[in-house]
């Protein structure tokens, strides 16, 4: 028997703290629950995977903010646009000034002096500091400024 994809409507807005709830309350009870998604495209449901239908019952019974069991098995095609990730082409050049949009210099302007394309790191060097400071970031922390 494989697992099956069920939807279970909750309360919108409640999804991620519901779905850290039942996973807890899934280990603790030693329920045959593989998997719980929450997506921001499915405001109000969460998926959860399970072997069957009545795993599911008994995970969210008596669950405040939890409404239902959406009737029906979703397949994985249904689900697979939520669950892939998306990267996101960066591209920096040498001497491009960027904001940091992420972490502990956050809001500061800089300037890229190395960008590695296969590691997604940029080196780049602060220019809102009294003394020059190089650093290697992720480059989803930076932003080119036009």
């Amino acid at each position: 028997m494989s697992p099956k994809f069920y939807a279970v409507k909750v309360v919108g807005g409640q999804e991620a703290g519901i779905a850290v709830l039942l996973l807890s309350r899934a280990k603790m009870n030693n329920l045959p629950i593989y998997s719980i998604i929450h997506s921001e495209n499915m405001k109000g449901y969460l998926i959860i995977e399970a072997d069957n239908q009545a795993a599911v019952s008994k995970l969210i019974s008596d669950v405040k903010n939890v409404k239902s069991i959406v009737p029906g098995v979703l397949s994985i095609n249904d689900i697979a646009p939520l669950i892939k990730a998306k990267t996101e082409e960066i591209s920096l050049q040498n001497e491009q000034v960027v904001e940091v949009i992420n972490g502990p210099f956050k809001g500061m302007k800089a300037k890229v002096l190395r960008f590695n394309k296969e590691k997604r790191e940029a080196t780049i060097m602060l220019l809102e500091t009294a003394v020059p400071i190089q650093i290697n970031v992720d480059a989803s922390y930076l932003k080119p400024i036009s």
